[in-house]
């Protein structure tokens, strides 16, 4: 597809925008360096030009961003404002020739970010740093910026002297640009679901043209080694859980986890009626699906298949090992943990099923069909 748009578009730039890891910072490191490594070597296959680390790669801190560079020798690792000692191979910028014009590329984060857990590394103003990148002759000035939506727009109307700007943190895509003061505003993160494709009209300083074009595992599997490296890295995470698993269940203390959720096996003495109900719903088959997929230990798939995902900054599921009772998506996954409930049942207990409860995981991407005026009947009780 990439090699498609390359011939159809001329001379081009690919830019991933970052945020490819999973979770937060208490995730499994290891995990998210093989994601890493992965995802970035494959747009190392496509020749990508420019990698912009976002929030999700920092939270992780220097030891996860020193293991970028080795993972795209030929491409430039970009990200303006990164304080302190610096990180070999990360570059405030990179400054291309394309068809006889310069481009100016650079990103920036959100320097909110310091207050989260940034190992090794903390984030500095944007705005000293990209005033200096800007005074360096260009055609055309880029950036990544990974900041919320409003923070992005208020940067734009504050500062000038960047012609484009790509979102690279909120999730969404915008269908066409945004203009805020002379700079054109795009969104395109979509969990690597869509490529966003500008054409940039330089006489015009805009946007001749942008379309979002949707990506489909069928296009992966046509090219035959991005399809060896996608099953690769699916071998190499089975064959990880399963020693992870092997590992907290020699340990002793593996018996005195303890967390809020009790699984509904607690529930049913109470509520068996509603159990059973729930036993014939495809909730109670979500693990399973899983497992016929070989995808049982995906952490882009697994936080939406059982039940208080850490990933979901809740304190439940942790592993097969650690929470065996908290498989499929339970009644706790929408009520919430029923601990408490269960040492004095007087107290109040379920969280109100709204909207929001259920898109956390049935997405326009994952469940395209779904309606939750209609879908609500299924598991209601």
């Amino acid at each position: 597809m990439v090699d498609q748009l390359r011939r159809e578009a001329g001379p081009a730039l690919l830019i991933n925008c970052g945020n490819l890891t999973q979770g937060n910072s208490k995730n499994d490191f290891e995990v998210n360096r093989r994601i890493l490594k992965t995802a970035l070597q494959g747009y190392e296959m496509m020749g990508a030009e420019i990698f912009a680390p976002g929030n999700q790669e920092l939270i992780y801190g220097r030891q996860l961003i020193l293991s970028l560079k080795e993972s795209v020798p030929g491409g430039a690792i970009v990200c303006a404002n990164l304080g302190g000692a610096p990180v070999p191979g990360i570059e405030t910028h990179r400054l291309l020739e394309i068809d006889g014009r310069k481009i100016l590329i650079t990103a920036l984060v959100d320097p909110d970010l310091e207050k989260k857990a940034v190992h090794g590394l903390f984030v500095t103003d944007p705005i000293p740093s990209l005033g200096k990148i800007l005074k360096i002759p260009h055609d055309l000035a880029l950036a990544v910026l990974h900041f919320s939506d409003s923070k992005a727009r208020h940067l734009l109307r504050e500062h000038s002297g960047l012609d484009l700007a790509i979102l690279g943190t909120q999730r969404g895509t915008f269908a066409e640009a945004e203009k805020i003061n002379d700079c054109w505003l795009l969104k395109n993160n979509n969990h690597g679901k869509t490529i966003g494709c500008l054409d940039w009209d330089f006489a015009a300083r805009k946007p001749a043209s942008h379309q979002i074009i949707k990506v489909n595992r069928e296009d992966f599997a046509a090219d035959q080694k991005v399809a060896n490296l996608v099953a690769d890295y699916e071998v190499w995470l089975r064959q990880h859980y399963i020693e992870k698993e092997q590992l907290q269940a020699s340990h002793e203390n593996q018996a005195t986890i303890k967390v809020p959720y009790i699984g509904n096996l607690s529930c049913e003495p109470c509520h068996s009626e509603i159990v059973a109900a729930w036993s014939r719903s495809r909730h109670a088959q979500a693990y399973a699906s899983l497992q016929k997929k070989c995808k049982d230990f995906c952490p882009d798939c697994l936080p939406c298949h059982v039940t208080g995902s850490r990933d979901h900054d809740k304190e439940g599921f942790i592993s097969p090992a650690a929470t065996p009772h908290l498989f499929n998506v339970q009644c706790e996954e929408c009520h919430g943990p029923a601990e408490a409930h269960r040492q004095n049942p007087a107290l109040p207990y379920g969280e109100k099923i709204e909207l929001r409860t259920c898109t956390i995981c049935h997405t326009p991407n994952t469940d395209p069909e779904f309606s939750f005026d209609d879908d609500i009947n299924l598991v209601i009780h």
